[in-house]
């Protein structure tokens, strides 16, 4: 039987206070957050890009087996309703 991970996460990574002791630890909130759940999304990307320095930062920040669901920026998905958005695309892709 073939095994499958599902990764759970939340959109975001942000600790509201009341439940930070659910996250403990010490370092940033993406470091914390890591400790407890496989994956998040990236939502902030929906609405600007982000550098690759910021990527690589955040990807050298978490466990090596944790995963990032970056979402597609509203351009593609919402302006062009995925139609003719292939330079957006490879802008995104990087």
């Amino acid at each position: 039987m073939e095994k499958h991970r599902c990764f759970v996460g939340t959109a975001g990574w942000g600790i509201p206070s009341r439940y930070k002791d659910l996250f403990p630890g010490s370092g940033a909130h993406l470091e914390r957050y890591s400790g407890r759940l496989a994956g998040v999304e990236i939502n902030s990307s929906f609405y600007k890009p982000h550098r690759r320095e910021t990527y690589e930062r955040w990807t050298h920040s978490v466990p090596e087996d944790f995963r990032f669901c970056v979402k597609v920026p509203r351009a593609v998905t919402h302006e062009h309703r995925l139609a003719d958005c292939e330079d957006l695309i490879g802008a995104f892709l990087g």
